[in-house]
């Protein structure tokens, strides 16, 4: 659960040379003090008022610091809540196949960045069974961040008889990394087809809580399984998009 702001008034030390602007000693301030844990990953920072009494500038002055602190990847905003400490964010490199939202030129793709939140075996009996032809289910949950502006919930089934590694290995090894590369370096298991289809529903409990979503919200998920070339299933993987303001791309 994410922690609430402190009313009180934080203490605020600012950092850099005499003569530095305002908004900078305040954005390396703050940087300093999450750097050294003051503030933890995914804990709401204090409300621009409060800084704004705590470190005697203006509100513009505090909000173009956070600003760019957001640019930077430090903090996240989160409509309607507030500002949070980001999250540890690992690129994912491509070629992408999916999850290719286009940025505001219209031309190029926005990065993303991946992080591990969950892993574990799947105890009851669904569509997954049938998909993979196994009852030795793992799921791998993962945050995916688009250019840290919004991020999708994105779960992979996979059997874990196949694929033991991924069913043993440390978590943290699996930030940033391509599922679908690793399966064909490691396993040798290239994708040769997918299978996609798309819904709009509301948002999943679990989706909601992770991503710090308005309770409600509706999105879209998108079912993907990958078969290898003899038509045998290698994943089934749901991702939960909420609504954001690019294009997915959707062609090969």
């Amino acid at each position: 659960m994410t922690k609430k702001p402190s009313r009180s008034l934080p203490e605020i030390r600012l950092a850099g040379p005499d003569g530095l602007p305002k908004y900078l000693q305040l954005k390396n301030a703050l940087a300093e003090e999450i750097a050294a844990g003051r503030w933890e990953a995914g804990e709401q920072l204090p409300t621009e008022d409060i800084l704004v009494e705590a470190s005697g500038f203006s509100l513009g002055t505090v909000q173009r610091s956070l600003r760019l602190l957001v640019d930077e990847g430090v903090l996240v905003r989160r409509h309607g809540s507030g500002t949070f400490v980001a999250r540890r964010r690992h690129p994912l490199g491509g070629p992408f196949r999916h999850f290719r939202f286009i940025d505001d030129t219209g031309e190029g793709i926005l990065p993303i960045y991946t992080s591990v939140l969950k892993r574990f075996p799947v105890q009851e009996a669904g569509p997954w069974d049938a998909i993979l032809n196994s009852r030795q289910i793992v799921c791998i949950d993962r945050e995916f961040s688009i250019n840290n502006e919004f991020s999708l919930y994105v779960r992979i089934y996979f059997c874990a008889a196949r694929f033991p590694e991924l069913a043993s290995i440390d978590t943290a090894k699996l930030n940033g990394v391509s599922f679908k590369d690793l399966l064909s370096r490691k396993y040798h298991q290239p994708a040769a087809s997918y299978t996609e289809r798309m819904s709009v529903q509301p948002l999943p409990a679990f989706v909601i809580e992770a991503l710090k979503l308005p309770r409600g919200t509706v999105g879209a998920r998108l079912d993907i399984v990958a078969t290898d070339q003899s038509g045998d299933a290698i994943y089934l993987q749901h991702a939960y998009v909420p609504p954001n303001g690019h294009q997915l791309l959707m062609q090969d």
